[in-house]
């Protein structure tokens, strides 16, 4: 086996679903599948040099509008096999290509000329390969919906993993913030727009003994917090970009994940919250339903506060927080990274 990883989303996003998808993937990979993957400078420092050592580096300056074109060539072989980490295409149009296909945001929720670029992107990057792997059956019929792939192209639904490192621990005083003493929930990555973060904080209005504790997706930008009262701002906290160790003990010590997204591909956080024991609150979303099923609590209405609140307040139930957290346990163990690869492997092994 001789092929070619284009690490293009290295060079556009640090931390997120994507990344941790193929840092997966490559770390999983041993000399023998003779693998390149190929960086464009600055890589955002995403990838360590020594990150994958089974895997060669090709270390490229980035071009103009680089994200548009089609991804170089490898500069001493002529790999059997391309597969890009977002959506671009290779440059000798006859090498066989495989791409992952990881949601529809931009054309379901986002809009604007963002979607018309994007969309195009992964037209092309799509149409021209010949194995299309998507990472949950919704993303799977967003596809067919909105790309229309040819009848002699090959569709595989592998779904994404959840790390080891998520775990119970044993931890005194859980649920409660360490300086505060209260009970949070935990709002975990980006928050804009469809990640619903607004209708969150509606909903820890209505609940009064809990707060909400925020990690990645950047600070707080002056509008998210406008028009929220000041006794609602003093239980919201913004806690960084934490460690996988650290987001452990986060899951571990929180009340509950609040995901009130209303569009995924997937909702990895989803997962890492079940493996560690911490019961999952959400919208009803048709990708974070299919990934968490019956172990998650699911609020009755979409775009109601009221109702958000009223799924987290079930939790105050021990015989409810008991069975969700079995059964997030359970449906945990249906994901794993190992089955992703192996999985992915096999589609490399098709050509």
């Amino acid at each position: 086996m001789n092929f070619h990883i284009d690490g293009i989303i290295f060079s556009l996003q640090q931390h997120g679903g994507i990344t941790v998808y193929f840092r997966e993937l490559l770390s999983r990979l041993t000399p023998e599948y003779n693998a390149t993957l190929t960086l464009e400078q600055p890589a955002l420092q995403a990838v360590p040099l020594d990150a994958f050592p089974a895997v060669r580096q090709e270390q490229r300056k980035a071009r103009f509008l680089e994200r548009l074109r089609p991804a170089r060539s490898l500069k001493n072989s002529r790999s059997q096999l391309f597969h890009s980490s977002y959506y671009r295409r290779p440059e000798r149009a006859s090498q066989p290509s495989v791409v992952t296909v990881h949601d529809f945001a931009f054309q379901r929720v986002i809009g604007g000329l963002g979607a018309v670029r994007q969309h195009w992107l992964m037209r092309t990057a799509i149409t021209q390969s010949q194995h299309i792997i998507c990472i949950s059956e919704s993303t799977k019929q967003d596809m067919l919906e909105l790309i229309h792939p040819r009848p002699d192209q090959t569709v595989s639904v592998i779904y994404n993993g959840v790390s080891n490192l998520f775990q119970p621990l044993h931890i005194e005083n859980s649920w409660n913030d360490e300086s505060s003493g209260r009970p949070f929930m935990l709002f975990v990555g980006q928050r804009g727009g469809y990640k619903n973060f607004s209708l969150a904080l509606r909903a820890l209005e209505l609940l009064p003994e809990l707060e909400l504790h925020c990690v990645g997706g950047g600070s707080f930008k002056p509008k998210e917090l406008a028009g929220v009262s000041e006794s609602i701002r003093s239980r919201v906290r913004h806690l960084g970009f934490v460690s996988e160790e650290q987001l452990n003990v986060l899951y571990n010590r929180a009340y509950c994940l609040l995901y009130p997204s209303s569009y995924e591909g997937f909702g990895i956080p989803v997962l890492e919250a079940m493996r560690a024991g911490c019961p999952v609150v959400s919208i009803d979303c048709k990708a974070v339903v299919e990934v968490g099923g019956e172990a998650l609590c699911v609020s009755a209405s979409a775009d109601d506060s009221a109702a958000l609140a009223q799924a987290v307040l079930r939790l105050e139930s021990a015989t409810e927080r008991k069975r969700l957290r079995a059964l997030g346990f359970a449906r945990s163990e249906q994901f794993s990274w190992d089955r992703c690869f192996e999985q992915t492997l096999a589609v490399y092994r098709t050509f």
